[in-house]
């Protein structure tokens, strides 16, 4: 994801599509600098106590919130004011939400739809003055902070063997450590989740079994969403977990140093009846070179019961379509992504399987978009990649 654009930046024209939300977290990555409004006629007939505050509590909050995963607090009109001009651009040049689904497409779980209405009130708020709200001791109540495992306790815990360090100078890290389960049993898996000893360096994890199966991506203010009834994945007895996480300190911390000890949470369900744990297939793709688009394909080797989707970029990309060819040349188009970003790399669970015959052809096409003078340099943490969870039939 790009930093906020500097008050003088050109933003991305694009047409602005239905937006989808995990909580509108603008800028866990890269360092933004609020932009000054100073003396700015008030055209606005939203306000931020009346309209502005019910979105960004209802939308943003997850993230959002003091001492949370991102650098500022959208909370209070104090907060908000000074990053008006940076929302608004976030959010027409489709960098914010962090959330690529696109709605023309197989419909997947987990987004929040940010409503045209929503929208509009958010733009024209930031354009026009920013106005706080009605003359009075009218006050937005105080929001709570997110319940620390957002969809209730785990089934089972495994924590960090010791807390990773981010010392005085050091910006961001990746760190690779396992994680023994402890477990005496075989369990299955549905979900899983993360909580953070220190929410505000932590950005992005991969959560996998160790020589096996990927069982999660977790970036911040998401949800576990739980594989499909009759799916799982298999936990063998005394299991070894592989935690990859990036840690990165907000421009507030660059000084400071930091340090974090995550807990894995799992959450378990019945062993599916075939017996069967969820597999994958990877399909890895060129490294784009230039504004052309970028083509490559996989196979299934067996009949599947396609569930999810997990694309990661290797820059930023105007569209990128995964379609299944069938034996019969029938074409099936599995997902749709606008406007993908390098950094949120997340499984998208769909929200209806979908059954493909053994023999079909995976052909998934990218757009980049073209260059912004204005952004900075994307670190490629990831290649252009697609992979695909299934059960095999």
């Amino acid at each position: 994801m790009g930093p906020l654009a500097k008050p003088a930046g050109r933003f991305a024209r694009r047409h602005v599509w239905a937006l989808t939300a995990l909580g509108m977290s603008i800028a866990i990555v890269g360092v933004w600098a609020p932009s000054p409004e100073a003396h700015k006629a008030i055209t606005s007939k939203y306000n931020y106590t009346e309209h502005v505050f019910p979105i960004l509590r209802d939308r943003c909050a997850r993230c959002h919130y003091p001492g949370g995963p991102t650098p500022m607090s959208l909370l209070t009109y104090q907060d908000a004011m000074p990053w008006a001009e940076s929302i608004r651009e976030q959010l027409v040049g489709q960098k914010m939400p962090p959330w690529y689904a696109d709605p023309t497409g197989p419909q997947v779980k987990g987004g929040h739809i940010l409503t045209t209405r929503e929208l509009d009130i958010l733009v024209t708020w930031a354009t026009g003055g920013t106005p706080n709200g009605p003359i009075g001791n009218q006050t937005v109540p105080e929001v709570a902070p997110p319940a620390p495992w957002r969809s209730g306790p785990p089934d089972h815990q495994a924590k960090m063997p010791k807390p990773h360090e981010l010392p005085l100078g050091t910006q961001e890290d990746d760190v690779e450590v396992t994680i023994p389960t402890g477990l005496k049993e075989e369990k299955w898996v549905k979900a899983i989740d993360i909580q953070p000893s220190d929410a505000s360096m932590v950005r992005d994890a991969v959560i996998s079994v160790e020589n096996g199966p990927v069982l999660g991506l977790w970036v911040p203010g998401a949800e576990a969403i739980a594989a499909p009834n009759g799916t799982g994945f298999k936990l063998a007895p005394g299991a070894t977990l592989k935690l990859r996480i990036h840690y990165k300190k907000s421009w507030q911390d660059e000084q400071n140093a930091k340090s974090d000890q995550s807990t894995v949470g799992l959450y378990f369900t019945d062993a599916p009846l075939s017996g069967k744990s969820i597999d994958a297939v990877e399909m890895k793709g060129p490294e784009a070179t230039s504004n052309a688009p970028v083509s490559f394909t996989g196979a299934l080797k067996t009949g599947a019961r396609v569930l999810a989707l997990r694309p990661s970029f290797d820059q930023t990309y105007r569209e990128a379509t995964i379609d299944a060819v069938l034996p019969n040349n029938r074409r099936v188009t599995i997902m749709k992504l606008r406007a993908p970003q390098p950094s949120w790399f997340r499984r998208y669970w769909l929200a209806e399987p979908i059954e493909l015959p053994a023999g079909t052809k995976l052909e998934i096409k990218a757009i980049p978009s073209p260059a912004d003078e204005f952004a900075p340099p994307v670190q490629k943490r990831y290649p252009l990649q697609v992979a695909l969870d299934y059960v095999a039939q």
